[in-house]
């Protein structure tokens, strides 16, 4: 039986335990023995299986209240951002909250796998207990690691408030981003070498037949200098930041011409829409929301993209810019080659930040350097048989496999996004390089086991 024939197996005796099945046959025999055949059969079928249930009419009246209720709960969450905004924490209360969160972390013996656990000892907790960045930002230890206090089976619990974080609490920062990236023997200068991202006509179609790969996707990070990052951004600068994107984009000409939408102009329904197509952010990861990421929102965040959706730009989502170039193919070179072109042009009217030791910088340290994540969906069914053969290949090539759905998914019928493991170390093409190679090691590896069978 192929998988395809059992999952409808299984479904379907989902469905019978359910009582799905048993429901519907009722629902339908009702609807046969009905004499005046009704011109609506589903309205028919739909009230006779819930009586309770509300018409059309009343549906849409309790559908427009729930949005308007919406409307006035982000309003309150707004308001109530404001108020929290004004409020500032005394020193000695940030020491109090660091000490307290400081005590739960170490005391939990359950999750003891955090970058923070392992390097926030008691010595460099006194260092920093009542430090902050300069003025106007004055970030302190707390406004970075409030996350990794509230959520310690969190891999890394560290953001940078603002770029000058990474400085005041380097002995922090520093052995975290080393450990994370695999830097932790390096003693270089320059962790990051100088943005270098090639010839893009080096980077070939790795899959000119459409055989294996669905898609081809490349996003970087990037923030502009002089902001600093969500948790300590303002509401108006949140909306000037937005309207240095817009300023920017509405210059953009050719393939990358396009539009602007702010988060707060797309309805409800259409926003669900576009998340499912993979285009657009939503809010609700846990970590980012205890870090502060989603204060004042919906202000200042938004969307560009081109009529082809092949090129978005996504705006205070966690960094200020997150960069994305794609097609519905396996055509590195062509996605490459308009993600430098929307960078360049970005560049032209945006000074995007910089560090000298790590190269680009984002909020979360693990996205530091190239700031870039390239990933194929790809489709290797004989392949993914083996796991243990997959996973030492992709460690092999440098590469990191995740399921269907992204990370903490499964692999279903041989679907799996793969991506480049590596962020900081290497420059922009060696990074897109390697990544083309593992792609084509691992066709070639489907393609060996295909002539076997």
């Amino acid at each position: 039986m192929s998988s395809i024939e059992s999952k409808r197996v299984q479904y379907r005796k989902y469905l019978e335990r359910a009582g799905v099945i048993d429901a519907l046959s009722k629902a339908l025999i009702k609807l046969y023995e009905e004499q005046n055949k009704p011109d609506d059969a589903i309205r028919f079928v739909r009230k006779f299986m819930c009586e309770s249930c509300p018409d059309d009419t009343q549906f849409d009246a309790m559908k427009a209240d729930l949005e308007e209720a919406n409307k006035t709960i982000s309003k309150l969450e707004q308001d109530l951002e404001r108020l929290k905004d004004q409020i500032k924490k005394s020193p000695e209360e940030i020491a109090e909250l660091l000490e307290e969160g400081f005590k739960k972390l170490v005391e939990d013996e359950e999750h003891t796998g955090s970058l923070l656990r392992k390097y926030l000892t008691r010595e460099i907790l006194d260092e920093y207990l009542k430090l902050t960045t300069p003025p106007p930002v004055e970030a302190s230890l707390l406004d970075c690691i409030q996350s990794g206090l509230t959520f310690h089976n969190s891999s890394c619990g560290v953001y940078a408030a603002d770029l000058e974080s990474y400085e005041m609490f380097n002995k922090l920062f520093d052995p975290v981003i080393r450990d994370y990236h695999g830097q932790l023997e390096s003693d270089k200068e320059q962790l990051q070498p100088e943005a270098e991202f090639g010839n893009p006509d080096e980077v070939e179609n790795m899959d000119p037949e459409k055989k294996y790969i669905l898609s081809t996707r490349i996003r970087v990070a990037r923030n502009i200098e002089g902001f600093p990052f969500f948790m300590k951004l303002r509401e108006k600068q949140f909306l000037e930041i937005e309207e240095k994107v817009k300023a920017a984009t509405d210059a953009f000409d050719g393939e990358l011409a396009g539009a602007y939408h702010s988060l707060k102009d797309i309805s409800p329904e259409t926003q669900e829409e576009m998340v499912k197509r993979h285009i657009l952010f939503r809010r609700g990861d846990e970590y980012l929301q205890a870090a502060g990421c989603y204060r004042f929102w919906p202000v200042g965040r938004g969307i560009f993209y081109n009529p082809a959706e092949t090129f978005l730009i996504w705006v205070n989502e966690e960094d200020h810019l997150r960069i994305i170039s794609m097609a519905k193919c396996g055509d590195l070179g062509d996605v490459y080659n308009r993600l430098i072109k929307g960078l360049t042009d970005l560049e032209k009217t945006i000074n995007f930040m910089r560090h000298p030791l790590y190269g680009n910088v984002t909020v979360c340290p693990t996205n530091l350097g190239t700031t870039m994540r390239v990933s194929v969906h790809i489709r290797l069914p004989l392949l993914s048989r083996d796991q243990d053969r997959l996973n030492s290949m992709a460690a092999e090539l440098h590469l990191q496999i995740r399921g269907t759905g992204g990370e903490h998914t499964a692999i279903e019928d041989g679907i799996m996004d793969v991506s480049n493991r590596r962020r900081l170390g290497v420059t922009e093409f060696e990074l897109i390089k390697t990544l083309q190679e593992g792609i084509l090691t691992l066709i070639k590896a489907e393609q060996e086991l295909e002539a076997k069978e």
